[in-house]
């Protein structure tokens, strides 16, 4: 299972690649600008708070356990390889006791997938200012044939002694892109940096009917 694709708040100006001129430097400037106020999904402007939580500059990583067999772990898609000391760190953190702790919390589950992100020294540029070491910070959760809320996902997490992304808690669009634009710095690492961006979720919880995936959005300080 394959974490769901997380739109921008707006479409781009180059929303549709025109194959013909990808070349072109001059078609390409500008491609990645907003059009700001054209929502990329008719669901974000229907939602006046939003759940924001600092979006984290790592390798995005799936922890698929089951049920009856064993623990896997994979990347943001299929073909992703993992690096090797962020392998080694998983296969020693997701041990066959931690899979008999999640389906006592989980009975009705037959497989339970964990998503986070894989961050630390030599993940991302600037990885070392998260922490010393190498690491998996917990964002969502999948089980029972449905994705966790916040609240779960915060207990999971202390069950589980995994870190979570800091929580800015309920915010308005306005106020989201005006903490972005502010450039803060992060509260989650343990050295100065300015934050990657936040994720923004819909609180409650809801879920777009079509493809049965949270309805959620990013920004990223560099867009500004």
């Amino acid at each position: 299972m394959l974490y769901p694709k997380i739109n921008s708040l707006w479409k781009r100006q180059g929303w549709y690649l025109d194959e013909g001129k990808k070349h072109n430097r001059d078609y390409q400037a500008g491609r990645q600008s907003f059009i700001i106020g054209d929502y990329a999904c008719e669901e974000f402007p229907m939602i006046k708070k939003w759940r924001v939580e600092e979006k984290i500059d790592g390798t995005n990583i799936r922890v698929t356990i089951y049920n009856d067999s064993f623990i896997e772990f994979g990347g943001r898609t299929d073909d992703a390889m993992l690096p090797a000391h962020l392998y080694k760190y998983l296969t020693q953190t997701f041990t066959p006791g931690l899979k008999e702790l999640l389906f006592k919390l989980i009975p009705s589950a037959t497989k339970i997938v964990l998503f986070g992100e894989g961050y630390g020294p030599k993940i991302q540029k600037g990885g070392g200012n998260y922490r010393d070491d190498v690491g998996f910070i917990l964002f969502d959760c999948w089980s029972g044939s449905r994705w966790s809320t916040r609240q779960e996902l915060k207990e999971l997490a202390v069950l589980l002694n995994l870190p979570t992304p800091y929580d800015y808690g309920l915010m308005t669009e306005e106020e989201i892109i005006e903490l972005v634009k502010s450039k803060p710095n992060s509260l989650t690492a343990v050295r100065p940096m300015t934050i990657e961006g936040v994720i923004c979720r819909s609180e409650p919880l809801m879920i777009a009917n079509l493809d049965n995936r949270p309805i959620m959005w990013k920004l990223k300080c560099k867009e500004f």
